[in-house]
């Protein structure tokens, strides 16, 4: 029985490892000066030391260690283990892998999993001893986890228990003794069945190409204006505002302090005699802070951590120098007037907060600032209680006048809603233009991942000036993180629209190398900004906002579905997939080209279509397909032959109905109709028109000599490709294009018949087929046939 369930109440020590180990050893890259965790930390490794990719949150980067003090112990030895692959105490216990096997984010999936054996473990009052603990158990477990898990996490459930085996010997106290399911595989005892479909689902035909229009839109049409008044106001917004508070940026405040501290007039603060922990000759920062923004701001020495700690070395050099002033109590010296001096309004009796309230809603001239509903936080036309306080009561004062729970406060605030329902109201400006820009943010990162092929974390890792050449294209260079824990350079192939986007993005984005970031740099007064967005939620916010303001934008409904990063490349490869050499390309654009005899399965599962797709690219395939016959459509209509073979009758008749349909002079008709015209007729005509490299298919099931190879209750669905007869079918029509292959077969065949050593059924089969080819040749080589 377990004695408690927190780490705090008891930290168990390793056999094996000791309390004092780093967490990150080996070939792993550490970020200089920043603290590595140690094996003992029983609570929480973080991941501040590593390079973090910027699509997780700093909140993502740490691995959360379970709370039983044996599984914390047990979780702590595995995860070390995992993260350390060549330690020395693994080598000499028999276990050789190969270096940094696993990533941080892998090992912190494992370790999410171990706490949630630890809970399952203590709710069923489980053996301590793995070694007590049988199949059945295991079972039992998984089976749990099936209730609210799908069936991919539960090979994760099952890769993680059997880490437990796999270092077994460097558990204190033993790990698991065998395998719980000797000579089956994690998914199939997680009872999942692996196709070769991957379990990405496609983006419908019918959201994807509005969604991609749509981001097109933003980048294209709206993204200028857009920019244009973001720069506007954010100039605008440095000089002072009517509340009285000054807009200054991170470099503004390091140049006023640079300045400062030139000064040799100017003296550092510092306390007298100890004062609330501090010793004596501290500088006072909030103080100090004051005296160097003129009253603005108390907290540039605490704020913003990186520029923070650079600010208070810089003091405490001008202090070593003995630039002080010793002050007592609780504020230092001020030059000039502080704006923040005395903060906070006068207490007033509920009869003068009333009649202020009163006195400024009686003016029509005083709008009530509302929010616009641009973000899931407010709904539209919900006052902004706080903005609202401080236009009538002055700098300082809290919402709570308007917010609190007293019925003074209830009566202040329905008195503001009265006026907000009358119309006496303005939206904030500034939540209008968040919403652009983030709906820009958005675009450009839907429009990117869509037709790069890269994932979250590659488009996210993307920096400014990453649009290069490679092998001569258009390229971007980017990360490839997924098994790569050097984070190397790679290069993904791009269209011009792409490249556009980029410097969409490049001009909307505030972070020194990134592109993708939060809408709002880091000030001094609010460190939020970093590099790397939420994706998901992006996406999501885009669709909604679409949809919701069709009437202004003009742009078309995009079908509710929901649509996730990894799916705009799933989406994009069953496309890409479907054009020639597209299992190629994918490969290469994907990063699967590097080992091709393993990654075939998986380029293939991205490119396979849904049916949805498969309906979408037959819609296609006969617009392409009419496109292709515009050339033939015209030579017709100047009286040639286009076709030969058994169906160019029927080729014909349909050629010369769409001249018929074009007017009354085909001829001319066909020279200057527009082109979009022809291939409307043509493809109302050739619906069912299949292209071939060798010949065409007039698909109609009743005359194809492809369909005698099926049995009976499948024919009549589609052609069957590797049982086409092209010189016998009736559905089958041959144009110049296809002569040089004919011809090449006929060359071929004739010199295979001049050797001497070819048998007679081998000779007989050659010769047939040399008579079926030459009564097609016969036509080219006569000159018929044109196209």
């Amino acid at each position: 029985m377990r004695s408690g369930t927190g780490v705090a109440a008891a930290v168990l020590s390793s056999d094996f490892y000791p309390d004092d180990e780093p967490v990150f050893q080996g070939f792993r890259t550490l970020i200089p000066g920043v603290p590595v965790p140690t094996f003992g930390e029983a609570v929480v490794w973080r991941g501040d030391c590593l390079q973090r990719p910027v699509n997780r949150t700093r909140g993502e980067w740490k691995l959360a260690l379970p709370e039983d003090p044996v599984w914390n112990l047990r979780a702590r030895e595995v995860c070390f283990s995992m993260l350390n692959s060549t330690h020395r105490v693994l080598r000499q216990a028999g276990i050789f892998l190969p270096a940094e096997e696993w990533g941080f984010a892998t090992v912190r999936s494992y370790c999410s999993n171990f706490r949630s054996m630890a809970r399952w473990s203590v709710k069923e009052d489980m053996p301590q001893d793995l070694a007590e603990w049988t199949t059945e158990d295991w079972q039992g477990y998984l089976d749990e986890q099936k209730e609210t898990k799908q069936a991919q996490t539960l090979v994760q459930h099952v890769a993680a228990i059997r880490k437990l085996h796999q270092f077994s010997v460097v558990i204190t106290g033993g790990g698991l003794r065998e395998d719980p399911w000797p000579g089956k595989t994690d998914a199939q005892v997680a009872q999942v069945i692996y196709l070769a479909d991957l379990a990405t689902p496609s983006i419908s035909p019918k959201t994807w190409w509005p969604l991609l229009r749509a981001a097109w839109a933003y980048i294209d049409r709206f993204a200028p204006q857009i920019l244009d008044e973001r720069d506007a106001r954010a100039k605008a917004a440095r000089r002072d505002s009517p509340s009285g508070k000054v807009y200054m940026d991170s470099d503004e405040v390091d140049a006023l302090l640079t300045r400062w501290l030139q000064d040799p007039a100017n003296l550092v603060p510092v306390h007298a005699e100890p004062w609330r922990g501090q010793e004596a000759g501290t500088p006072i920062f909030s103080s100090l802070s004051l005296m160097v923004t003129g009253g603005h701001n108390h907290s540039i020495f605490v704020r913003n951590k990186g520029r923070g700690n650079a600010r208070r070395e810089a003091v405490m050099k001008v202090v070593a120098q003995g630039r002080t002033q010793a002050v007592r109590g609780f504020t230092g010296p001020l030059k000039g007037k502080s704006r923040s001096a005395g903060k906070g309004p006068t207490p007033r009796r509920r009869e003068d907060l009333d009649a202020a309230v009163r006195t400024w809603l009686a003016d029509p001239a005083n709008l009530v600032p509302v929010h616009d509903g641009s973000t899931d936080a407010f709904q539209d036309l919900e006052p902004n209680f706080a903005s609202t306080a401080r236009l009538i009561f002055g700098p300082g004062e809290k919402p709570n006048v308007f917010t609190g729970k007293t019925e003074p406060a209830r009566q202040r605030r329905q008195m503001i809603l009265q006026a907000v329902a009358a119309g006496q109201f303005r939206r904030e400006g500034y939540g209008v233009l968040a919403r652009e820009l983030r709906m820009i943010r958005a675009a450009c990162y839907i429009f990117i991942a869509a037709l790069t092929l890269m994932r979250d974390s590659e488009v996210q890792e993307i920096v400014r000036g990453g649009v290069t050449q490679y092998y001569g294209a258009p390229a971007l260079v980017s990360r490839k993180i997924k098994r790569n824990t050097s984070r190397a350079q790679d290069y993904w192939w791009i269209i011009e629209p792409v490249a556009k986007a980029i410097a969409v993005a490049e001009r909307l984005s505030w972070h020194e190398t990134h592109i993708f970031a939060t809408i709002s740099a880091p000030t001094e007064k609010q460190f939020k900004g970093r590099a790397g967005i939420l994706a998901a939620d992006d996406i999501d916010f885009f669709v909604k906002h679409v949809n919701s303001r069709r009437e202004e934008t003009g742009l078309e409904e995009i079908p509710q579905q929901t649509i996730r990063p990894h799916m705009l490349r799933k989406t994009m490869s069953a496309i890409a997939s479907m054009q020639p050499d597209g299992e190629i390309a994918l490969g290469i654009q994907l990063k699967h080209a590097a080992r091709r005899a393993l990654a075939n399965r998986v380029t293939a599962g991205y490119g396979r279509p849904d049916p949805e797709w498969a309906k979408e690219f037959d819609n296609q395939l006969e617009l392409a397909a009419a496109r292709k016959l515009v050339g033939l459509l015209k030579a017709r209509g100047q009286g040639q032959e286009v076709a030969i073979g058994p169906g160019a009758a029927r080729f014909h008749a349909g050629l010369d109905r769409v001249l018929t349909s074009l007017g009354d002079e085909p001829v001319l008709q066909a020279h200057v109709a527009d082109e979009r015209l022809q291939i409307s007729l043509l493809r109302d005509e050739f619906a069912d028109l299949h292209l071939g490299t060798v010949n065409h298919c007039l698909w109609q099931p009743s005359t194809a000599e492809c369909q005698n190879q099926l049995p009976a209750e499948r024919r009549g669905e589609a052609p069957l490709i590797g049982a086409c007869q092209p010189a016998k079918c009736r559905n089958s029509v041959l144009t110049r294009s296809h002569a040089p292959i004919w011809l090449a077969e006929e060359g071929e065949l004739i010199k295979n018949l001049t050797r001497e050593k070819l048998s007679p059924p081998r000779r007989e089969l050659i010769t047939a087929r040399l008579a079926e080819v030459q009564a097609v040749t016969a036509h080219f080589k006569e000159g018929q046939g044109d196209l």
